[in-house]
């Protein structure tokens, strides 16, 4: 997917994509207008919590398992590139939620890690992604999300079937 611009006020109600008139073998768009729906809402959710959208959400949840990681890493996780990351940090930081600090092996290389403050957000914001998730899957049995989120996670961990092979 492409990146997307930060959302600075909440999306008005109808401008959300709809998949509906796209054929279900169409697994582009498919996957483009599920994703769009899903930050659409996390996105409102983001704002109301006072963070700029879902990408802040995105980093939290990423720094919580408590793994030291570069900001190069991080950005990879969660699919930004380095600037787009960087300005998520600094916003981030200003609000306490995140602090930097130096490899201790590499001076030029920074450790961003989530703050105690941070963790009450992420925690908050995992409980409206929750409802976001329940809404979007509702009417689907749970064998079937079990399988939805499997097959997903397949396609997204397939990093190697995106590399240029020459």
């Amino acid at each position: 997917m492409g990146l997307r611009q930060p959302m600075m006020v909440v999306p008005t109600p109808g401008t959300e994509c709809s998949a509906s008139s796209l054929g279900p073998a169409d697994l582009t768009f498919l996957l483009h207008a599920a994703a769009n729906r899903m930050s659409v809402e996390l996105d409102r959710a983001a704002i109301e919590m006072g963070l700029t959208d879902v990408r802040d959400w995105l980093v939290l949840a990423v720094l919580d398992d408590g793994q030291q990681r570069t900001q190069l890493e991080l950005s990879r996780l969660v699919c930004v590139d380095k600037t787009t990351l960087i300005s998520v940090l600094d916003r981030l930081e200003q609000q306490e939620l995140v602090v930097r600090t130096v490899d201790p092996t590499d001076r030029r290389v920074r450790i961003p890690q989530i703050t105690a403050a941070g963790r009450r957000v992420y925690a908050k914001f995992a409980t409206a992604r929750d409802t976001a998730e329940a809404r979007a899957l509702d009417g689907i049995d749970p064998e079937q999300r079990r399988l939805l989120l499997d097959l997903l996670g397949r396609i997204a961990d397939r990093e190697s079937a995106a590399q240029p092979t020459t």
